[in-house]
């Protein structure tokens, strides 16, 4: 979605949707390679986060998503014959909410608060934008929109390959639910008899619905809700800021009615696990679990943060860890759904790894804290210290 087509030293060309064709990038030579060098399990750098969850035991998107049929279907030049029948795509960055782990790449809102805090303190913004990747995920272009269905001809050729040729797609932003385009997609298929060939997955914040929603859910092949929620209540609006906890319930119950009135649904928690809510994931787990208990539910464990740094749990003071690690170990004999104390267990044993060194954490600890306790202020919001003052004073004690 850049303006122009970059080129890096390995040969990857950026697919631009405002010159290239959808299939542009699918048989290009860098493609190719990577294709072949993933099959000969050679490291590649854009893989790094699956292989590093991979390495500590948890889930990852490599290992589950048609690994067998991909490696059967790609020819000894790495190219393949078939077209696409997977996208995942996402409606720009449009977005409601300031998520914590974010950037402005998946909402614009985030960019353009920075922007308003660097009016009052521009010091602060610089120091942001000089720490980018500890502080925030990407801070080049914080005014940047991404809005590509507002092209007319960029939508049409999308709305057309996806019509023909996906047969699974994953709808991401942004937040698609509150997306006009997000919908007329769907209608677009349907008018061409399509949708009815589709599984499809839409990633959610849970803040927002549309009543069409259950009419073009009960038309599709099968689908898939993630529900991105990673607190309880006051939790989930400091993670999530402004996010509504009635509204997340409101939604919570229209999935629930979807889900009993069409047999080819499913729905997944999607938790982001990290420091501001690690101490949290049992209680959030349980109140899944207590609130879908189908078989058509389940627990997404494929994101763990660790970037931005300071969502990191890793970054937290090791006796403060360890505490939180031997809550996870007990309450996970307390759950009942075994994959989910499998995975508890396995965060309890991670608390316990130390990623960095004392004076590493005490300078992300620091960062965290000045990052974390401007924008409190900004917001007008409940603080994070007041939310979790055991997690206050256990960084207040590391930083003296």
């Amino acid at each position: 979605m850049s303006e122009d087509n970059i080129v890096k030293s390995d040969g990857y060309l950026q697919y631009n949707m405002s010159k290239d064709e959808v299939l542009d990038s699918w048989n290009s030579d860098y493609m190719k390679r990577i294709r072949l060098k993933m099959i000969a399990g050679d490291p590649i750098v854009n893989c790094i986060k699956c292989v590093e969850s991979e390495a500590k035991g948890l889930t990852s998107m490599r290992t589950t998503a048609n690994k067998e049929k991909y490696i059967s279907s790609t020819n000894v030049d790495g190219s393949i014959d078939d077209k696409p029948d997977s996208l995942e795509l996402h409606f720009g960055n449009t977005c409601n909410l300031q998520c914590k782990m974010c950037s402005q790449q998946f909402s614009h809102m985030i960019g353009k608060e920075l922007l308003k805090m660097g009016e009052q303190d521009p010091s602060f913004l610089q120091w942001v934008k000089k720490e980018s990747g500890v502080i925030n995920n990407w801070t080049g272009e914080l005014d940047i929109a991404y809005d590509w269905y507002k092209n007319d001809k960029i939508k049409k050729s999308i709305f057309d390959h996806v019509s023909r040729n996906v047969e699974s797609l994953v709808v991401i932003g942004g937040e698609p639910t509150i997306i006009s385009e997000f919908y007329e997609l769907l209608g677009y298929c349907h008018s061409n008899n399509t949708l009815k060939d589709k599984s499809l997955t839409i990633t959610t914040n849970m803040t927002n619905t549309n009543k069409n929603l259950s009419t073009w859910l009960g038309s599709v092949k099968d689908f898939m809700i993630h529900a991105s929620i990673d607190g309880l209540d006051e939790r989930n609006r400091y993670i999530r800021y402004p996010c509504n906890w009635k509204s997340v319930l409101k939604s919570l119950q229209f999935y629930k009615d979807v889900m009993q009135k069409h047999k080819q649904a499913h729905f997944n928690f999607a938790p982001a696990i990290q420091l501001l809510n690690i101490d949290q994931l049992p209680e959030l787990c349980k109140f899944f679990i207590d609130n879908f208990t189908t078989k058509k539910c389940d627990i997404a464990w494929v994101s763990q943060v660790r970037y931005p740094i300071i969502c990191d749990y890793a970054i937290l003071p090791t006796e403060h860890r360890h505490g939180i690690a031997d809550k996870l170990k007990e309450s996970s004999k307390l759950i009942r759904d075994e994959k989910t104390a499998a995975q508890i267990l396995s965060h309890s044993n991670d608390l316990l790894t130390e990623s960095f060194s004392d004076a590493e954490k005490k300078t992300y600890q620091k960062m965290f804290m000045r990052y974390n306790d401007k924008q409190d202020q900004f917001r007008k919001t409940k603080p994070w210290r007041a939310l979790m003052p055991d997690l206050d004073q256990a960084l207040t004690n590391s930083t003296k």
